[in-house]
């Protein structure tokens, strides 16, 4: 065994022992019972030990007799042991609290969607119930740590937290969300309702103390210094500029500047007016840019009405999608992508198989209010989560003979490119099924455009939350509610959004200049299979993979 392959798997190891929110997101069963420990020396801990970890993949990789694989795993250990590093402070402080995923996610919607098979599953997820007052003391303590230092999230944030717990609180036993929890296959009809029983005690004597103790904290402490919606960008914290700048490169694995991401936000949304122009006088006969959006924000026809019409719209694309993927892709990942719609959470998004394959690749998306969905964003939508997007990446990256540090650890920038390019893709597999779901195409683009130019004008240039949700009305179809969600998106989690248009942009360059190279020679299932076939990989090791691959070819 090389010594880039051992340490790969002790990182491996580490990694999954360590981040078990990440655990709980991919269906680990093998770590069920487990919390991570966000407490202010557990976080010192991994640190410490990521920090080593980069330390020593750096060394190694300095050896001239490396191959291609082995360098390959040195710089995925490299990049994740360093972009956890920077990530994790404001995940626990700001993403977890206020994010999309924040800690009422996990309860109603992360934590009970669990494959059980066996009687140690079953038990195994009532000890993760019992054990949620020993993380809620954690987090808490890693909270006043963070607040001590000058890094809480914003008031607004911090109340919608509590508005969330408050909803969980009010429930029974048998209607709270942990208690949906799907029962281990292998148990009896006697056996599921003792362990019922066990699950409605637990949540009784145990989860909702704890719930409750961390709501207490929230409202009394947290949110008296939560920061004001004119002053929320990380720009205003201690450090703030560099931690900003760190969050920037570990999003978007670039070392591009923030002002230089925000001068590609502003380029993009102009070529996207022209796109707007051709396109928009053919499905709606209007061809100014502004007119068409204002159209496409305020014509209630545009809406579903139903939660029945998303499902079955939804599926439609998904069925289109899979049937077409053949003529486009090498392989294609063996269970098909499944898609459940959810009355909590975010709008959309895609978790993938379960490491022991009971759960298949899931596309979720958000049912509670049918008006937020608009009839021409669904179709891209379920491409962007499902297939051609997400759910090729992910399952496919689990069915490759891959380390799972390149198979499995997220880099942002690889990960959300892709999905972001597949939107893209999708139009030119023939996929929408109109010239008004192609404008939502469009609609899609112009948000990740406009998500440069807002985070970093937030987090970098100072600009406060009504200055970035006018700037996200004035330059896409939302309205002012689902603006202001954006904008507390970006908010909680600093960096994230600006992974989506890099990401995408890099391989639209990386083809171009793969098929100039190879004129006739160049396919692109074969590019896809490049691309896709060595998992997940910052964007300069996809370059080098896509040279090398234009290079053999050549």
């Amino acid at each position: 065994m090389s010594h880039a392959l051992a340490l790969a798997d002790e990182y491996w190891d580490y990694y999954r022992a360590t981040a078990q929110l990440w655990n709980i997101d991919r269906g680990d069963v093998d770590q069920i019972e487990h919390w991570e420990d966000l407490s202010p020396a557990g976080v010192a801990r991994r640190l410490e030990r990521l920090a080593s970890f980069a330390a020593r993949s750096r060394e190694l990789a300095t050896s001239a007799e490396l191959n291609d694989l082995d360098r390959g795993l040195l710089g995925a250990v490299e990049f994740s042991a360093d972009s956890t590093s920077v990530l994790l402070p404001f995940e626990r402080d700001l993403g977890l609290v206020a994010g999309p995923f924040d800690f009422a996610t996990f309860v109603t919607i992360l934590v009970p969607g669990y494959s059980l098979t066996t009687r140690a599953h079953g038990q195994g997820y009532v000890a993760k119930l019992s054990a949620i007052p020993a993380f809620v003391d954690g987090w808490i303590a890693g909270l006043r740590d963070g607040a001590a230092s000058g890094r809480s999230a914003t008031a607004r944030g911090i109340a919608g937290s509590v508005a969330a717990l408050d909803g969980i609180l009010s429930l029974e036993p048998a209607d709270h969300p942990l208690a949906a929890q799907d029962p281990p296959s292998q148990l009896s009809e006697s056996e599921i309702a003792t362990w019922r029983s066990q699950i409605d005690d637990t949540i009784r004597t145990t989860t909702q103390p704890a719930l409750a103790q961390l709501r207490a904290f929230l409202h009394d402490e947290l949110l008296p210094i939560g920061r004001p919606d004119d002053r929320c960008g990380v720009c205003h914290m201690p450090g703030g500029d560099e931690g900003y700048a760190g969050v920037l490169w570990a999003s978007t694995s670039t070392e591009l500047t923030a002002r230089e991401v925000h001068e590609v936000g502003l380029r993009q949304l102009g070529l996207l007016d022209q796109e707007y122009r051709e396109l928009g006088a053919e499905a709606t006969g209007t061809s100014d840019p502004v007119s068409l959006r204002e159209r496409l924000r305020t014509d209630m026809s545009l809406r579903y009405t139903a939660p029945e019409e998303i499902a079955a719209a939804a599926m439609a694309a998904l069925a289109r999608a899979e049937d077409a993927s053949g003529d486009w892709f090498v392989r294609l990942p063996r269970g098909r992508c499944n898609a459940v719609a959810v009355a909590s959470g975010p709008m959309a998004f895609y978790t993938g198989p379960s490491p022991d394959g009971n759960r298949g690749g899931t596309f979720f998306y958000n049912t509670a209010n049918t008006s937020a969905w608009t009839r021409f964003q669904l179709e891209v939508t379920t491409f962007h989560e499902a297939v051609p997007g997400h759910h090729l990446q992910v399952a496919l990256a689990g069915e490759y003979d891959l380390h799972p540090v390149v198979g499995e650890l997220e880099v942002t920038s690889y990960g959300e490119g892709w999905g972001l390019y597949a939107e893209r893709l999708a139009d030119e597999m023939g996929l929408y099924s109109s010239p008004l779901q192609r404008i939502g195409m469009l609609t899609l683009d112009s948000l990740r455009a406009a998500r440069l130019v807002v985070d970093t004008g937030v987090h970098a240039l100072g600009w406060t939350r009504d200055e970035a949700i006018e700037f996200i009305i004035g330059n896409t179809t939302m309205d002012r509610g689902m603006a202001a969600t954006e904008v507390d998106r970006y908010v909680a989690q600093p960096g994230q959004a600006t992974s989506y248009m890099i990401g995408r942009l890099e391989i639209d360059r990386l083809r171009r200049r793969a098929a100039d190279a190879l004129g006739p020679r160049f396919s692109i299932k074969e590019f896809h299979d490049v691309v896709l076939g060595n998992g997940m990989t910052p964007l300069g090791q996809l370059a080098h993979n896509v040279d090398a691959w234009t290079a053999a070819h050549g």
